[in-house]
């Protein structure tokens, strides 16, 4: 009997180190269709067919509208290969003192230099409570957990405590470097991969690059999404479509 699969995505934790390599090369590596990526992880013991996978991530709804919809298109193209959405949330963050680099275009109190900043939220409690879960339920055999977050160190080893027979496997993102030859401190998470006590699997930007989808999918879909700017001005995406289009194609 082959491997029951899951696989948990750290959707930002990925998108820096990818986002980090197209402007440094200017190449197209935004478009990832993880599902071709863990496939070309797996070995002929695991059930490629039935590996169960979540994205995990969240909308930037301070961000500009292009990002948005960019984000939103992406998130489209996963469904189209089975793969579940979990999104989690923007809050907003004062910071008591601006940074010397910072402008103060966004402080609530320029005489105080009070700083608004967004930081995303949920996506390590939604991933850990998952994995909990999906061990005590007995729901795979093997998971691969797509990041480097040294933040899931302990909840690797409390799933490897409660089912030490369940295998865990850290994908971590590559370092934003061309070429093979990238050295395993490189991934900067030798904690999180000594918590799963497998090795992990180090992939690089060329197996990304091979793992993106199609610039165009057929597929009938709609943005329905509202968001509010920094002008606190209430905006709502509202398109339909017969395609899914690569909005980074090069």
């Amino acid at each position: 009997m082959k491997n029951r699969i899951l696989a948990l995505i750290d959707g930002f934790n990925y998108y820096h180190k990818i986002d980090r390599y197209f402007h440094l090369y200017n190449e197209p590596v935004k478009w990832v269709d993880y599902r071709a990526l863990l496939n070309s992880i797996l070995t002929e013991e695991d059930d490629a067919a039935n590996a169960k996978i979540t994205y995990y991530s969240a909308i930037s709804t301070n961000s500009k509208e292009s990002t948005i919809r960019k984000h939103l298109i992406f998130i489209e193209a996963l469904k189209t290969v089975n793969i579940n959405i979990v999104l989690g949330k923007f809050k907003k963050k004062q910071i008591p003192k601006c940074r010397p680099i910072e402008k103060c275009q966004n402080c609530h109190n320029v005489s105080c230099g009070t700083l608004h900043r967004h930081e995303e939220k949920e996506t390590d409690v939604n991933i850990a409570v998952k994995l909990i879960e999906a061990t005590l339920l007995d729901e795979y055999d093997k998971c691969f957990l797509f990041s480097g977050d040294g933040d899931f160190v302990s909840v690797v080893k409390r799933a490897l405590e409660l089912r030490p027979q369940k295998k865990i496997v850290i994908v971590p993102p590559p370092p934003p470097i061309q070429g093979n030859s990238i050295l395993a401190q490189e991934y900067r998470c030798a904690e999180l991969i000594k918590a799963s006590r497998n090795p992990a699997f180090l992939v690089n930007f060329e197996r990304i690059k091979k793992s993106q989808f199609p610039n165009t999918i057929k597929h009938n879909w709609k943005i329905d999404f509202s968001f509010k700017d920094d002008a606190r001005v209430k905006h709502k995406l509202n398109e339909e479509f017969d395609v899914i289009t690569n909005p980074w194609a090069i």
